[in-house]
């Protein structure tokens, strides 16, 4: 891992670029002229209330040499900007706003009402590392990419009880479908070996978590130059065995899970037998076959330096 201390910033190039919809709209309660005032150097604040504004204010940024990039939101808008953060000199920080803040949680940031103060120290004292970047159909992401029953209960999900309950509202949504859900069969090609298997869900993950504070790859690292490969096998007892499965995610034993199955590679292609939909960092992104690879350090990253307690707060 390659990471050092945040060089003190002396231009003004620093971007706070916000979600004013993440986290019920919890942006709208930041007084943003003491943010910049206490940085004590010249930096931008700019609403972004779509992903495709989002994008192009990131991507003007990053071209006009812009040295950090923090963005004030979830992991769906860390996902909107990826495009123009891969492979590019500008670091991302994180004011994580959104409902499970997967990546912040991954780099030690404080989440709930030190959320503010955790992203001002994080520039002032964190350690910039290089992190890999996925790929999946030609989308980059940092969490995952996956398909199965995460993927097709994401569509699910009704908006209003998403902005209301947050993470809770997969969770219930998860549960009122289980019933009715019926798994696939795949062909998984993990580099040179391919495989045949039926299952619940698939996860081509880049982090160690999944969502919320759940350990869904206890061996997967930001920055080692592979993918971890996650899969739930279906058989008749599957849907006894997934509270099983679920206990052991939330407490971070994925590893010691009987029902769960592992692998490791750079490249990963998932062909199912019937269309099943694709999602990455929790955003849908189509339709199966699902290519997946990897572009090995590609993203600037800025780290909470100490990293907070695992489990903090949402």
């Amino acid at each position: 891992m390659t990471c050092g201390r945040v060089p003190r910033i002396t231009s003004p190039q620093i971007l706070f670029l916000v979600n004013p919809q993440a986290g019920g709209g919890r942006a709208a309660h930041i007084d943003w002229q003491k943010v910049v005032a206490s940085l004590g150097v010249p930096c931008r604040v700019v609403m972004a209330p779509s992903a495709e504004d989002a994008l192009l204010h990131a991507t003007q940024f990053c071209l006009s040499g812009g040295e950090v990039l923090v963005v004030a939101g979830g992991d769906g808008s860390v996902h909107a900007v990826l495009p123009a953060l891969a492979h590019s000199p500008t670091a991302l920080a994180l004011l994580p706003l959104g409902t499970s803040n997967v990546l912040a949680r991954e780099l030690g940031y404080p989440l709930g009402r030190r959320a503010l103060w955790g992203c001002l120290q994080a520039l002032q004292a964190g350690e910039v590392r290089q992190m890999d970047v996925g790929v999946v159909n030609d989308r980059p992401f940092a969490l995952m990419a996956s398909t199965g029953f995460d993927a097709y209960v994401l569509p699910r999900v009704p908006e209003g009880l998403k902005k209301r309950w947050g993470v809770f509202a997969f969770i219930w949504t998860g549960l009122r479908e289980l019933r009715g859900y019926q798994p696939t069969r795949y062909r998984v090609s993990v580099g040179a070996e391919t495989r045949e298997v039926e299952a619940v869900l698939l996860v081509v993950s880049n982090t160690s978590r999944y969502g919320w504070f759940t350990v869904i790859a206890p061996s997967a690292r930001t920055d080692d130059g592979e993918l971890d490969l996650v899969w739930f096998p279906a058989d008749t007892r599957w849907q006894r065995k997934i509270w099983r499965v679920l206990w052991d995610v939330l407490w971070g034993r994925a590893g010691d899970c009987p029902h769960l199955r592992f692998a490791r590679a750079r490249s990963v292609r998932v062909e199912a037998f019937s269309p099943q939909y694709v999602q990455c960092d929790g955003e849908l992104v189509g339709e199966t076959p699902m290519d997946v690879h990897l572009l090995p350090r590609a993203l600037r990253v800025i780290a909470a330096s100490p990293p907070a307690p695992s489990r903090s707060a949402v």
